[in-house]
């Protein structure tokens, strides 16, 4: 395939997946409007958040099977214009119970990631997929800028928060058609060395009965316990150091939203190094990927803890952004490992079983983090959660660079059947 049209692709996936997030960022920087209109209490808005994280986590090992069985352009492109049209149907809602509704609606469409990352991964060799995950992960802090940029913008200048929807709903409609239209559906493991220029069509596909193997996998199981406890820092940061950075440290709305957006950028610059670095190890080591992520979450303990507990405001800036350009890093290998040891047919299942163990650690964390601010501090408490978590994720990642060779050596070997099979003329199983 060509190399020019390849990154194309992963451009184009890319731009949907930052709007994509962009669109649900945006209800939590509109939140106290839409408590306003509807005459909502935190706890009634906070439940609406939780259900739809509860709809998109139940269905993330459903879209995956779907995606491994069938069409994953056109899977795809259903996503984004689910996401589309929910989207639009949100902002149209007049009372909170068709708010309601239509918000939780919104948590279909939210499943696109695995679909994406498993066709993309069919465009590469396993020694360059970790730079393309690396591009489609940065998707995540930069559209977190745009949705904030876009609320923020729009509600300072008097509009109503549905001004917002209205601009991302279409755009989703519009990612959807092009996604159907215009990008090539891969057959599942054509990228694959052992089966370099032998699939023509889509000969493996995924079976209910395969399923179970996903959970067998031991280096797939290492992935989705550290994808559980890894998200608990993210969500502590996530939800309280807004208010951390307000209560605690005495800055200004104005500070604080020139850090966010200075982490934000920093974090997308993380994600982009970490996909090249994660090749690069991969192609010294069987280990590379696994080793890297054990470092990563190591020196993120460190530096969330040098972080909140910096003395000055010029410290407090220094480690911040450090820690922001380094803790996404661990994301995209993670992402490209399920590919290093999970069939071609499988892996879109296997990273939405990767998405449903973190929306569970996602739907924890923010609460764990409240209650122990109660009884110590919230910096203490966001740095408690972060680095209890993230040194088990580094003994879950050290673990993994042990067993993964075993792994990834059953795959190639799974491989070099098919490619015998292949040549010699027998029917796929």
């Amino acid at each position: 395939m060509d190399k020019k049209y390849k990154w194309l692709i992963v451009i184009f996936f890319f731009i949907f997946l930052t709007f994509h997030e962009a669109d649900r960022f945006i209800i939590s920087a509109v939140a106290p409007d839409v408590e306003k209109e509807f005459q909502i209490t935190h706890g009634q808005l906070g439940l609406v958040f939780s259900l739809t994280v509860l709809v998109a986590a139940i269905l993330y090992p459903v879209w995956g099977y779907l995606y491994d069985r069938y069409s994953r352009k056109l899977l795809a492109g259903l996503a984004a214009m689910i996401w589309g049209f929910t989207t639009i149907f949100n902002a149209l809602s007049r009372t909170f119970g068709e708010f309601f509704t239509t918000r939780m609606a919104t948590g279909i469409d939210d499943a696109a990631p695995p679909g994406i990352y498993s066709l993309v991964a069919d465009y590469f060799e396993p020694y360059d997929r970790g730079k393309a995950m690396g591009v489609l992960s940065a998707s995540g802090p930069l559209g977190s800028i745009i949705g904030t940029i876009l609320s923020l913008s729009i509600v300072s200048a008097g509009y109503s928060w549905r001004n917002a929807f209205y601009i991302t709903g279409p755009i989703g409609v519009l990612i959807g058609i092009i996604t159907i239209l215009a990008v090539k559906d891969v057959p599942k493991g054509s990228s694959e060395p052992e089966l370099e220029g032998l699939l023509t069509e889509d000969l493996y596909k995924a079976k209910l009965s395969d399923l179970p193997k996903l959970l067998k996998n031991k280096s797939l199981l290492l992935l989705y316990l550290q994808g559980f406890w890894g998200v608990f820092p993210w969500n502590a940061i996530t939800f309280w150091i807004i208010t951390y950075m307000e209560l605690e440290r005495g800055f200004s709305a104005d500070f604080v939203m020139i850090i966010m957006v200075l982490w934000l950028i920093a974090m997308t610059a993380g994600n982009l190094v970490a996909g090249y670095l994660g090749d690069k190890l991969f192609k010294k080591t069987k280990r590379g990927r696994a080793l890297f992520g054990a470092i990563v979450v190591f020196f993120s303990a460190v530096l969330i803890y040098l972080t909140i507990y910096a003395r000055t405001t010029e410290e407090f800036l220094i480690f911040g952004l450090l820690t922001a350009f380094e803790i996404p890093m661990a994301g995209p290998n993670v992402v490209a490992t399920i590919t290093d040891v999970t069939e071609p047919e499988l892996r879109a299942s296997a990273t939405g079983y990767l998405r449903f163990f973190e929306n569970i650690g996602s739907a924890v964390s923010p609460a764990l983090t409240g209650f122990l601010a109660e009884g110590l501090s919230l910096g203490a408490a966001i740095t408690l959660i972060s680095v209890s978590t993230w040194l088990l994720c580094f003994v879950f990642f050290l673990i993994l660079s042990i067993i993964i060779p075993r792994d990834i050596d059953r795959l190639r070997s799974i491989l070099r059947e098919r490619k015998a099979q292949l040549k010699g003329g027998e029917s796929v199983p």
